[in-house]
C-alpha cells in the first residue's frame, strides 16, 4: 500500500468515528430542500447512512460496504415513486456529498496530509458524486418508463372493454376520467388500418389522436393489426391508410357504433378503399359485401355464363361497368374507353342479347349492378 493510500485510509478511519454526526449533517441539508419534506425520516436516514459508508469505502475502507443496506438505484427508484423531481434528487445528492467531501478535507488537513493526497481523495469523491448521480437519474427514468408502460396497458384494456361493452358505469366513472373519457360527451368511434410498407399501427393511432383535436378527449390505440378508439371530433385521414368511423354517439352506444365501424372497415378493405369512410360513403355496398348468397345468385344469373364464353367477352363486361359508373352516358363511356359511341352501344346490346337482361328495366339494372359489385370484391 502506498503512503498516499495509507493516509486516505487513515482519514477514512477518522471519518468513521464521526459517522453519526455526518449522518445528521446530511439530514440538516436535506431538510432545507422543500421537495424532500415528503420523504419519511427513516428513509432519509438510511440513505445518509449509505452515503457515509460509500465515501469511506471510496477512501479505502471497503469493509464498510456491508453497511450499505441498499444501493443508489433502489433509492432513486423510491424517490421517483415519492414524486421527487429528478433535478431535485441530483441537487440533493450533490449537496450531501459536498458535506462529506468537506468533512474529508477537514480530516485530511488535520492529519497533515500533503496536497497530492488531498487532491487524490477529493477527486475520488467527485467521481463518486458524478457516477452515482447518473445512477439515480437512470433509476428514475426506468421507473417512469415502467409507469408509462403500465398506464398504456391500463389504457388499452379500458378501451377494449369500452368498445366491446364490457365496462360497467362504475369503472367508467373512475378509470375513464383518468384518460379523459367523459360520460356527458358524444364520441366518434374509429377503426382503421394502414397496409403500406413499413406502416406502424402505433403511428396511425397517434396521428388519429392528434387529428381528433384535444388529445385528452380522445382514446385511440392499436388493436390487433388495426387501430381503434373514440374521439370527440372526427379524426383526420392519413394518406394511404383506411379509417372507418361511426357516430357520434353517447358512451352507452359505443359498442354498437364500434360494430358498425368494424363492418365498414371490412367492406372498405374488400373494395380497396383508403381515406375516411363511413356507412353513408359506402352506401349499399355494405349490403353487397354482407349478402353473399344474393350476390352469388345474381352473379350466376348475369355474369357466370358470359365469363364462361371466354376472354372475348371481357370488353363487354368492362364497357358495362364503365357505363354504370359514368351514369349510363354512352358519350362519357366512349371517351373513358377511347372507343366510338357505336362500339359502346353494340357492347351493351351484346350483353342484353347474351344474358336476356333488359337494361332499361330499373329492377334488372340494379341486379346487374349488384352482380358486378359482388364480382369486384371476390378474390381473383
Amino acid at each position: 500500500m502506498t503512503a498516499s493510500a495509507e493516509l486516505l485510509e487513515d482519514v477514512a478511519s477518522r471519518l468513521e468515528e464521526r459517522f453519526g454526526e455526518l449522518v445528521e449533517r446530511q439530514l440538516a441539508v436535506l431538510r432545507e430542500n422543500a421537495e424532500y419534506r415528503r420523504v419519511p425520516e427513516d428513509d432519509l436516514r438510511r440513505s445518509c447512512h449509505r452515503n457515509v459508508a460509500r465515501v469511506l469505502a471510496t477512501l479505502g475502507r471497503t469493509d464498510l460496504l456491508a453497511e450499505v443496506e441498499e444501493d443508489e438505484r433502489a433509492s432513486g427508484q423510491r424517490r421517483a415513486l415519492q414524486g421527487i423531481p429528478s433535478d431535485s434528487v441530483v441537487e440533493a445528492y450533490r449537496a450531501v456529498l459536498a458535506v462529506l467531501r468537506d468533512a474529508f478535507i477537514e480530516e485530511a488537513t488535520a492529519t497533515g496530509a500533503d496536497t497530492a493526497t488531498v487532491l487524490a481523495g477529493t477527486t475520488r469523491l467527485w467521481d463518486l458524486t458524478d457516477r452515482f448521480s447518473s445512477v439515480l437519474v437512470s433509476a428514475r427514468q426506468q421507473v417512469e418508463i415502467d409507469a408509462a408502460r403500465r398506464d398504456e396497458r391500463h389504457r388499452i384494456a379500458l378501451l377494449q372493454r369500452l368498445l366491446t361493452g364490457g365496462l360497467d358505469p362504475a369503472e367508467l366513472a373512475t378509470g375513464g376520467a383518468v384518460h379523459g373519457v367523459l360520460p356527458g360527451s358524444r364520441y366518434w368511434v374509429v377503426r382503421g388500418r394502414d397496409h403500406r410498407a413499413g406502416s406502424d399501427s402505433l403511428r396511425l393511432a397517434r396521428h388519429l389522436e392528434l387529428g381528433a383535436g384535444d388529445g385528452r378527449r380522445s382514446l385511440i390505440a392499436p388493436l390487433d393489426e388495426d387501430v381503434a378508439g373514440i374521439a370527440t371530433a372526427s379524426p383526420r385521414p392519413l394518406d394511404g391508410a383506411l379509417v372507418a368511423v361511426a357516430g357520434p354517439v353517447d358512451l352507452s352506444a359505443v359498442p354498437s357504433a364500434f360494430a358498425e365501424a368494424t363492418r365498414v372497415l371490412t367492406v372498405a378493405l374488400r373494395y380497396g378503399r383508403t381515406g375516411l369512410v363511413d356507412s353513408s360513403s359506402l352506401s349499399v355496398r355494405v349490403a353487397v359485401e354482407q349478402q353473399a348468397e344474393l350476390g352469388e345468385l345474381l352473379h350466376r344469373r348475369y355474369l357466370s355464363h358470359l365469363l364462361e364464353r371466354g376472354a372475348g367477352h371481357t370488353d363487354v363486361l368492362d364497357t358495362l361497368t364503365v357505363w354504370l359508373r359514368q351514369r349510363r352516358s354512352v358519350a362519357s363511356t366512349a371517351r373513358t374507353l377511347s372507343v366510338h359511341e357505336n362500339t359502346v352501344r353494340y357492347r351493351l346490346a351484346r350483353f342484353a342479347e347474351l344474358t336476356g337482361a333488359d337494361l332499361a328495366d330499373t329492377d334488372v339494372l340494379v341486379e346487374v349492378w349488384w352482380a358486378l359489385e359482388y364480382a369486384s370484391i371476390q378474390p381473383g
